[in-house]
C-alpha cells in the first residue's frame, strides 16, 4: 500500500468518523454538557487518527531511506516492502477500531438519552 493509499483510508476513516458524530448529534436533542463530552471524544478520535497518520508517514520515511541501498527486486527490499504493508494493515485497523469505539459510544450514548 503506497502512502497515498494509507492517507487516502485514513481521510475515509475521518469522513467516516465526522459522519457517525453528525449523525449521533442528529438523533437526540443533548444538553449542553453532553454535546461538550461528545465533541471532546470526538476531537480525541480526530487527534489520535492524525497522529497515527503522522507517524505512519515517518516509518514510511524511514523505510524508504533504508531500502535505497537495496538493489531493485532483491529478497530484503521486498520483504522491507511486506513489513511496511503489514504496519500500514495494522495501523488502518487502530484507526478503524477507535473510529468504531466512537461510533459505538455515541450511539449508545444517544440511545439511553432517547429512552432506548
Amino acid at each position: 500500500m503506497t502512502t497515498a493509499c494509507f492517507f487516502r483510508s485514513g481521510a475515509l476513516l475521518l469522513a467516516g468518523l465526522l459522519a457517525v458524530a453528525g449523525a449521533a448529534s442528529a438523533q437526540t436533542t443533548t444538553p449542553a454538557n453532553a454535546r461538550f463530552q461528545q465533541t471532546a471524544q470526538q476531537q480525541q478520535v480526530n487527534d489520535q487518527v492524525q497522529k497515527n497518520q503522522q507517524q505512519a508517514q515517518q516509518r514510511q520515511n524511514v523505510s524508504n531511506m533504508a531500502q535505497q541501498p537495496l538493489a531493485q527486486g532483491s529478497d530484503a527490499r521486498t520483504q522491507m516492502q511486506q513489513a511496511d504493508q503489514a504496519q500500514q494493515q495494522r495501523d488502518n485497523a487502530r484507526q478503524q477500531d477507535q473510529v468504531n469505539q466512537y461510533r459505538d459510544a455515541a450511539s449508545s450514548g444517544a440511545s439511553s438519552q432517547n429512552g432506548h
